[in-house]
């Protein structure tokens, strides 16, 4: 009987060591569960970041290229709006802006500029200014006394642009 108990008490013994075993490792692998839930979480987080910023990324790209697309197709109408501007100014270098009938004609031509104005059509500033290839065409050169040069002396024909783009650039006389 002894031998028995002996016996019985060692399987006791390492059944339990081997139990003490299994939830040790029991407990080894839900903390590497735990741990790779947890890296999983901060990868999708880190996705989900990503992708957030993306969206907003392109929502922003979109809007530019909306209004991008709007300003060249107005561009062109633009273009072939801006000779009459032209010839209302001409005009009214040789008329008396005192009369009536001109002064109605000047509305016109401010409600014209305001509608530009609207559209975000700006004129380019050139008189007196130093001359700029980007934004300026130089039909003549002029020698004159006291003036640097590449000064624009005189501009023939207005240049203007839309936003930062020039649409039309000035045609202008400049010191040599």
């Amino acid at each position: 009987m002894k031998e028995e108990n002996k016996e019985l008490e060692k399987e006791i013994k390492e059944e339990t060591t081997e139990e003490v075993e299994n939830k040790e490792s029991d407990q080894n692998s839900s903390e590497e569960v735990e741990n790779k839930v947890n890296s999983e979480i901060e990868e999708l987080k880190n996705q989900l970041l990503r992708l957030q910023a993306d969206f907003v990324n392109y929502k922003n790209r979109t809007e530019r290229e909306k209004s991008n697309s709007i300003i060249l197709a107005n561009e062109g109408l633009i273009l072939k709006l801006l000779p009459v501007l032209d010839n209302f100014n001409r005009a009214f270098a040789h008329v008396n802006l005192e009369d009536d009938a001109v002064k109605g004609f000047v509305m016109i031509k401010d409600q014209f500029e305001s509608i530009l104005k609207s559209e975000m059509v700006e004129e380019i500033e050139s008189d007196g200014a130093t001359f700029d290839p980007n934004l300026h065409n130089a039909v003549m050169t002029e020698s004159k006394e006291g003036v640097e040069s590449g000064i624009v002396l005189e501009t023939f024909e207005k240049g203007y642009k839309i936003k930062d783009k020039v649409i039309r650039p000035s045609m202008v006389k400049v010191s040599e």
